[in-house]
């Protein structure tokens, strides 16, 4: 009988030290997604309200929520002292909206996005309304932590979507650019799909009922050099991008966007993860003609 006992003692040790080591691991990423979160980009000084027309435009504007990991954020590389002056773009950032410059508000990172890229690439595709962005990106991070409800990331989310709702502010579309971090940390393609399921919800909760643009965005190789089987070249990426596939088909409000994973040419990515200037131009050409296609619908 004590030797039972015994063995239910040592079970019940063993579990409590897993949940201690799962709190403990989960706390530790909070506080992580807590200081980046402090540390996104606020509109700079020079920024000035949409009123002043700077667009030359008349039309509506095309309204996009912008989310995802650094990809979609302000990871670019910094220009040159020389280079021409960043395009000023319109950005909803809570109750304001204003014309600024990269690094874009509500983004992580202190260089140039894609987004500042963007206006004239819709031009190309013959859109002529000015985009008008919300952005929330903050780099490296996972599925997990934008739909867990008790995640510090879901919680900021949730606030800037209610500011905007407040704001009177409705996206046409929703650009996701997100899913190396999961390539990477090897997130299966059923947990992927039930997380963004779970984050659907809560976008359809918030009234978001634009369409929603997936990219597929898993492509992130720090050491080109190192073997397939050590940085999961194959399993992660292709794991990711099956659960997108399968996410827009089980759901008619999520839609493939462009595949970013197409960039994989060492001139477009500054270190086989992040994009380089060229990078951005050509994602930027990619994400104007999936919005293109998708305002067709």
């Amino acid at each position: 009988m004590w030797a039972a006992g015994l063995l239910i003692l040592l079970a019940l040790i063993a579990l409590c030290a897993s949940l201690a080591l799962q709190w403990l691991k989960q706390s530790r990423r909070d506080a992580w997604l807590n200081s980046e979160l402090m540390g996104r980009a606020q509109p700079a000084a020079h920024s000035r309200p949409c009123d002043d027309d700077l667009g030359g435009t008349t039309a509506a504007p095309l309204k996009l929520l912008i989310l995802g990991q650094s990809n979609a954020g302000n990871h670019g590389p910094q220009p040159p002292r020389q280079a021409l002056l960043p395009r000023w773009v319109q950005v909803q950032h809570g109750s304001q909206c204003l014309w600024t410059q990269d690094p874009l508000p509500g983004a992580s990172g202190d260089g140039r996005s894609i987004w500042s890229r963007l206006p004239q690439a819709l031009q190309q595709q013959g859109l002529m309304r000015t985009p008008q962005l919300a952005v929330m990106a903050v780099q490296s991070t996972t599925i997990e932590d934008w739909s867990r409800p008790s995640s510090p990331l879901n919680r900021a989310l949730q606030r800037e979507l209610h500011a905007l709702k407040a704001a009177g502010w409705t996206p046409d579309l929703v650009l996701w650019q997100q899913g190396e971090a999961d390539a990477l940390a090897g997130t299966t393609s059923t947990n992927y799909q039930h997380a963004w399921q779970r984050l659907l919800t809560q976008l359809q909760n918030a009234g978001i009922q634009a369409p929603v643009l997936l990219a597929r965005s898993t492509h992130c190789e720090f050491d080109p050099k190192a073997s397939a089987a050590s940085r999961r070249a194959d399993e992660g990426p292709v794991a990711i991008r099956a659960a997108l596939l399968a996410l827009s088909k089980a759901h008619a409000q999520l839609r493939l966007g462009p595949d970013t994973d197409t960039l994989t040419d060492i001139s477009l990515r500054r270190d086989g993860c992040h994009f380089s200037g060229a990078g951005q131009e050509a994602a930027a050409q990619l994400w104007a003609e999936s919005i293109a296609e998708a305002l067709k619908h």
